[in-house]
């Protein structure tokens, strides 16, 4: 992660510098100017915001991009779509828990700084920028799950999207959510408990199944943010218990018709997660 953080004395000290390069740069030709794009965060220098401001070195000149919020952050830079300027990956939050990923990019119709965001995507971007197929790109998600972004034309578009499919002929046999087992967000509390029972490993005898209630929340997590969900508690009819979610918590709990060491896999109604049994506990494949 690039933090590329500088403080408003640094800023004057910087445009004052530039009016100098303006001044030689005069001197010479239209093909020998132009300059790659330099990213930096600085703290508030303007006041048109009460946080981070991203800044931009351009053509010799500082300038404010007029982009940033209270915590902001580069996380890459570099020309992303071959347009011969450099893009910033930042990183922004208003505070709290929350927060998302953005391109910044210098406009050429409108000569402006712009931003285009990853929002309302269905996983978690990575810090991080890979080569694909030529170009820079940006992914999301698990090895269950994952897609893969580009930016071109001042748009983001997604590339390549996988999800691990179920075990083959796998059927759902029994489905507990927040709103089955706890009814609608108005009728639960955060810590309330239920169980229910079903024999997962074929014994004859049924497991107790405890949902503990979680109201939604801003995980930074697209696919389970605001969403009600579980944290799920095995005690099993031999006498141990299974915490399967620990910090975790789950969308849903769902047995499936597979098993694995002779007990059920399970999904948490995530996309492409399913929970196998290794002969002594749940292990997320």
């Amino acid at each position: 992660m690039i933090r590329n953080k500088i403080n408003k004395g640094m800023v004057l000290l910087l445009m004052s510098l530039n009016l100098i390069s303006c001044a030689s740069n005069d001197k010479k030709s239209e093909e020998n100017k132009g300059y790659a794009i330099e990213y930096r965060v600085v703290e508030s220098a303007s006041g048109d915001i009460d946080g981070e401001e991203l800044w931009a070195t351009k053509d010799g000149q500082f300038q404010n991009t007029g982009i940033g919020d209270v915590v902001c952050w580069i996380i890459d830079q570099r020309d992303y779509d071959g347009d011969g300027l450099e893009e910033a990956f930042i990183g922004e939050s208003s505070g709290g828990s929350a927060s998302w990923s953005s391109i910044v990019f210098y406009d050429k119709e409108s000569n402006t700084f712009r931003k285009v965001e990853f929002r309302n995507l269905d996983v978690s971007l990575n810090d991080s920028v890979e080569e694909w197929n030529g170009k820079w790109s940006f992914t999301g998600g698990n090895e269950s799950h994952n897609e893969r972004f580009i930016f071109e034309g001042g748009r983001i578009m997604k590339v390549e999207s996988y999800t691990r499919p179920k075990p083959e002929g796998a059927e759902t046999l029994l489905t507990l959510s927040p709103s089955k087992m706890f009814g609608s967000e108005m009728e639960a509390e955060t810590g309330d408990k239920k169980t229910t029972s079903y024999d997962l490993d074929g014994d004859g005898k049924n497991e107790i199944i405890e949902c503990e209630y979680m109201h939604g929340i801003l995980w930074g997590d697209p696919e389970r943010d605001r969403k009600p969900t579980m944290h799920i508690t095995i005690y099993w009819s031999k006498g141990s218990a299974s915490d399967l979610t620990g910090e975790e918590y789950w969308l849903e709990m769902n047995v499936l018709s597979t098993k694995t060491n002779g007990v059920n896999d399970l999904t948490n109604g995530q996309k492409g997660v399913t929970y196998r049994w290794d002969g002594r506990q749940y292990k997320q494949q």
